[in-house]
């Protein structure tokens, strides 16, 4: 940052008829500055007040967090301390209260808990073996869209690039749980048509079908062993085996499975053999899953024509950015810059949202 000289005369008197002019250079303050004042200028506007909000609510979350980790065995010691004697009055306090965030947790889900969207991303949560609860994955989304907004705020962004910097962040979560709920279903169904056949195996050789799944448990793989065995575990409990296995295609999201689990119910219901019922439900899977790669290859032009139409903006706004740092100064600084923002935004959005309904197939 330059700084000007100013050059100022002071004039004193000596005597009473003598004059004397002293000349002396001083720095001048930069230009834009506030004066006695070191804080910019930007920091009272609309960016910094967000920015100092933004800090306290990490600071708070930080609270939260370290009060929680400040607590990580205290239910460990409550436990033993009935069998080791430990009858301190910690003890006794921490008998009778429950931590900060576990009240925070038990306030926040009976008040959303009966929503569907709510129920939806715990769906979500349990079918990607995700180890949360959607309280919990709600404050950790919350803190990432905090997080980001934050460093935007830090970096003396505009508002409207804040706000886009902390949907980045609630979004990134979501993309996360998908992914992995995408490839826990992706292996699943891999693995379907191989199960049938095992538990038609089994059936020909005289099992019963609970003997079945246990063979598919002993012999196979997650992700289908782990929820094999959990009906098995939830069987051996007292709960019908239509019941858990109908649970468990809800659980699972499979549509294959839920195929096969339906005519299972129904053959054991009238009765009739289900070995050869496998044999024909892995048989027509396979056939299914065939047929739904060859759509997708036939697609897959209509694939990336979308992610190239939604990707092109995005990259030639980073390299004009790059390239010259100025010339989209008047799209992110002025009202009809942000004004054409949010429309090219809603316009990507739509276009992908017809893109994907095009190139889609339920079958």
């Amino acid at each position: 940052m330059s700084r000007r000289l100013r050059k100022i005369r002071i004039r004193l008197k000596l005597r009473p008829l003598a004059l004397a002019t002293v000349g002396t250079l001083v720095l001048a303050a930069p230009a834009g500055a506030s004066n006695g004042s070191e804080v910019p200028a930007r920091a009272y506007g609309t960016g910094g007040s967000l920015a100092v909000g933004l800090l306290v609510g990490v600071l708070v979350f930080a609270a939260i967090v370290f009060l929680l980790g400040s607590k990580k065995n205290s239910w460990l010691r409550h436990r033993l301390a009935a069998h080791t004697g430990d009858t301190s009055s910690s003890v006794r306090r921490r008998r009778g209260r429950k931590s900060l965030i576990q009240i925070i947790l038990g306030a926040t889900e009976r008040a959303f808990g009966n929503f569907r969207q709510w129920q939806s991303i715990q769906r979500i949560l349990d079918r990607g073996e995700t180890p949360l609860r959607a309280v919990e994955f709600f404050y950790m989304v919350g803190a990432a869209a905090l997080v980001l907004g934050l460093i935007a705020a830090g970096l003396g962004q505009s508002f409207i690039v804040i706000l886009g910097a902390m949907a980045v962040g609630a979004l990134v979560p979501f993309a996360i749980v998908m992914q992995r709920m995408k490839r826990r279903l992706g292996a699943f169904e891999s693995q379907l048509p191989d199960l049938c056949i095992t538990i038609a195996a089994s059936l020909k050789a005289g099992h019963s079908f609970k003997q079945g799944l246990q063979a598919v448990v002993d012999e196979g793989q997650p992700p289908a062993a782990t929820e094999f065995k959990r009906v098995l575990t939830e069987t051996g409990l007292g709960r019908p085996m239509d019941d858990a296995l109908a649970d468990m295609s809800d659980r699972v999201g499979s549509k294959n499975f839920e195929f096969a689990i339906t005519a299972v119910t129904i053959q054991r219901q009238v009765g009739g053999s289900l070995a050869n019922l496998f044999d024909l439900v892995a048989d027509t899977v396979r056939q299914r899953q065939q047929f739904a790669r060859k759509i997708r290859s036939l697609t897959a032009m209509g694939r990336m024509s979308a992610y190239t139409l939604i990707g092109l903006p995005i990259f030639l706004m980073l390299a004009i950015s790059v390239l010259n740092a100025g010339y989209l100064h008047p799209l992110f600084h002025s009202s009809a810059g942000h004004m054409m923002l949010m429309i090219g935004f809603v316009m990507m959005i739509v276009g992908s949202l017809l893109i994907k309904r095009i190139v889609s197939f339920k079958g």
